[in-house]
């Protein structure tokens, strides 16, 4: 009776042992995916600095306004990446403060915020990020309607971006962040005229996951 008591415990501890041992890669796989930083949850700071040029769409010779800007951004991923090809990634949420000076045309300021919705383009290993991100938001300027031959209408009006951008990862928290963009300028028509600002450019900066 003794023996086989003997036998069942040991029985019962290699399988034990046998279960703890299969159990472990799962966990380990797990951790990892909720430390990456492009897990749903993660977080990211950047912070851009570039030059947007003005180009007249409709060909009447208005009054250039280029415009230099500084931007901070907080974002949040919003989901775990997926897909197995190139277009693999996730979607991330990003809010953004931006101000700078005109260096080129009437008006000295322009600041605002911004909404952006981003989708990230993430492969196993990759130094390269890269991303397309569309936002909307407010802008005040001090460009007044009289001297941008109604380019701006109102101190207030609302702000729209397209971008295309990239990171390089320097390690697992910070990177190199380029960026090309469109910018618009506009009151949606809440008073005439409204020709609007279009400019195109690019940012250089920083982001940091946390």
């Amino acid at each position: 009776m003794k023996q086989i008591l003997v036998s069942c415990a040991f029985a019962l501890l290699v399988s034990s042992n046998a279960r703890a041992g299969t159990e472990e890669p799962v966990q380990t796989i797990e951790r990892r995916e909720v430390d990456s930083n492009f897990a749903k949850g993660s977080k990211e700071f950047q912070n851009v600095a570039g030059a947007f040029f003005f180009f007249d769409r409709g060909g009447n010779n208005r009054p250039s306004i280029d415009l230099a800007v500084d931007s901070l951004r907080l974002g949040m991923m919003l989901s775990n990446p997926h897909g197995s090809s190139f277009l693999a990634g996730n979607f991330e949420v990003l809010g953004e403060a931006f101000a700078g000076p005109i260096f080129e045309g009437p008006g000295n300021v322009t600041a605002g915020a911004t909404l952006f919705i981003r989708y990230n383009f993430v492969q196993p290993r990759a130094r390269l990020i890269p991303y397309l991100q569309i936002g909307a938001g407010g802008v005040y300027t001090d460009i007044s309607e009289k001297a941008s031959g109604g380019l701006v209408s109102l101190p207030v009006e609302f702000n729209l971006q397209g971008v295309g951008g990239t990171r390089l990862m320097l390690n697992d928290r910070w990177s190199i962040v380029v960026e090309a963009g469109y910018r618009h300028i506009s009151n949606a028509t809440i008073k005439l005229p409204n020709y609007g600002v279009d400019s195109v450019g690019g940012n250089l900066g920083f982001g940091f996951f946390f």
